[in-house]
């Protein structure tokens, strides 16, 4: 049988770049299985709204680890006289962190994501 994914309420302006979060408790088996291995296991990103949420699980494939998630806003660039430029999609590699989460229970990190998600399709970070 294969496994569900975890659901996840997601609204829309999203992009799922990558989901291999499982409906599916860290245990040895799991682990071994690849279940929570790899350098991320759910990736999105809101363009418009430019931020981008990751949830990792740290130590990979070590069922005694957590999950980690950070939220981060990618700044709009700017001109000499401080407004924003239109053109290239956000460029995460310095992106500033919003928030970080970190739990053992799929289910408080669901509900936390959920509500990030929910929040960054909403809030405007700076002005225009």
């Amino acid at each position: 049988m294969a496994e569900q994914l975890q659901p996840v309420r997601v609204p829309s302006g999203w992009r799922i770049d990558w989901n291999t979060l499982f409906d599916l408790e860290p245990t040895e088996e799991n682990a071994r299985r690849g279940y929570f291995g790899g350098s991320s296991l759910f990736l999105a990103t809101h363009e418009q709204r430019r931020f981008q949420i990751d949830v990792e699980w740290r130590p990979e494939d070590d069922p005694g680890g957590r999950y980690e998630m950070r939220v981060e806003y990618a700044p709009w660039l700017r001109t000499d006289r401080g407004r924003r430029r239109k053109g290239p999609a956000p460029a995460f590699r310095d992106a500033e962190l919003v928030h970080e989460f970190q739990t053992r229970s799929r289910a408080e990190l669901v509900q936390e994501l959920e509500t990030w998600l929910l929040h960054c399709a909403e809030w405007v970070r700076e002005g225009s």
